[in-house]
């Protein structure tokens, strides 16, 4: 008889929580009471090496709205997504959304995008969560903002939401069946390797220009960055 396990839902309390952890031998403490600020522990600042003070321990995590326009600039939806951030109190955001660092690299045709031509828009999207943050909290002082970078590998689709336009590192045996990738697709050369690393860096410094604070380079999901990680069959510098 196959086992039975309880709905996550049907855990209403602390107290069954802690039940059905002991159930499977788990030991998983948890403070039952949760503290409201400024004794929480979520409320406490964080100091970076270097002295840069996070006002709080929470964060906005980089997921992309998939609401800019085709040309990869915000959208009054983006606009007021960003809004919100600065509004939410959290003083990390820890990259706002993935942005592509050139057209072929978007994940869906309405991704951002850091280019010359998007510098502008981008930079009032900065701004107004920024003002945003200002006009609630009364600084900016403790709000440490960065931008996530991104190429999509494998998984771009520029033009069409539906449509992989991949760029791959190696044949994989696996996702290349799934993604029906054509066996005859081109590997990206150690040139264009090189050539799109140059996309990072001048995006990179676009962001510095505007006013954020970092960038993160996306390494998950599949996603070309990650991709580097197995290509332990590519010859040459970029893999092994």
């Amino acid at each position: 008889m196959a086992k039975v396990y309880p709905r996550m839902i049907s855990l209403r309390t602390s107290e069954a929580l802690l039940q059905h952890a002991a159930s499977l031998d788990l030991s998983l403490p948890f403070e039952e009471t949760l503290l409201a600020a400024p004794d929480s522990p979520m409320a406490q600042p964080y100091m970076l090496t270097g002295g840069k003070k996070i006002g709080n321990r929470y964060c906005i995590h980089p997921m992309e709205g998939w609401d800019g326009t085709p040309d990869g600039k915000p959208s009054d939806l983006t606009f007021r997504r960003w809004r919100n951030f600065g509004l939410s109190g959290a003083k990390l955001i820890w990259g706002g959304e993935a942005t592509a660092v050139r057209p072929d690299g978007r994940a869906n045709p309405n991704q951002l995008m850091m280019l010359d031509e998007t510098m502008s828009e981008m930079e009032q999207l900065h701004r107004t969560l920024m003002d945003e943050h200002r006009l609630r909290f009364g600084t900016v002082d403790d709000l440490l903002v960065g931008l996530q970078l991104t190429h999509s590998g494998r998984f771009s689709r520029p033009n069409i939401k539906t449509k992989l336009e991949p760029k791959i590192l190696y044949h994989h045996p696996l996702l290349d069946e799934l993604f029906k990738i054509d066996p005859n697709c081109p590997v990206m050369s150690d040139a264009e390797i090189e050539d799109l690393i140059g996309y990072y860096v001048r995006a990179a410094k676009r962001a510095q220009a505007i006013g954020f604070e970092f960038v993160d380079i996306k390494h998950c999901h599949g996603y070309l960055g990650h991709e580097f990680l197995s290509a332990y069959d590519r010859p040459g510098p970029y893999g092994g």
